[in-house]
């Protein structure tokens, strides 16, 4: 996929990460420090959000976050620096500790690598079961992302109810 951004064309590099595959883990190095290993199973959703510029966050999105905050886990991914990142976690009231700019990684497991300095705009849905259920990486990254089709989508998952061998369905209740 080829992904424009400040006039500049870039082909994604490594693999591309398709919907109901599952989502890689990876180990990033959040703001405040700690080392997370993101992406795969975990007790709620997460939302992996990526950027080349931590900006782009804006109320809209943060809004959507927010409505569902108690059943998601936020990460957000982007190559901007330290004093930027700080500056939106400031007005966001955003916890250092799910952000990060030791993007590398992350941006070559998810398939958002633009170059070795850059980050593709992207987010990426996994449901609890580290399996990709929604994920949009805009054509042009100053775009942005499609908040309709994202927040429909969280709740969708948000909402699923599990299938499978749980106790009421052995039961026959």
């Amino acid at each position: 996929m080829e992904v424009k951004y400040k006039k500049e064309f870039y082909i994604l590099k490594q693999k591309e990460r398709k919907i109901d595959s599952e989502a890689p883990a990876v180990k990033v190095e959040m703001l405040n420090g700690e080392s997370k290993v993101i992406g795969m199973m975990a007790p709620k959703i997460q939302i992996m959000l990526s950027s080349p510029n931590i900006k782009d966050y804006n109320n809209g999105l943060h809004d959507v976050l927010k409505k569902f905050e108690s059943k998601i886990l936020v990460y957000i991914i982007t190559n901007s620096s330290s004093s930027d990142i700080k500056k939106i976690t400031t007005v966001f009231g955003l916890d250092e500790g799910n952000i990060s700019n030791d993007f590398s990684k992350f941006s070559l497991k998810f398939g958002v690598n633009l170059s070795e300095t850059l980050i593709a705009k992207s987010v990426f849905l996994i449901d609890k079961e580290g399996v990709i259920k929604y994920k949009e990486i805009p054509s042009n990254a100053e775009y942005k992302l499609n908040l309709d089709e994202f927040e429909t989508s969280l709740e969708e998952v948000i909402n699923l109810k599990v299938k499978g061998h749980t106790h009421e369905n052995w039961m026959g209740v």
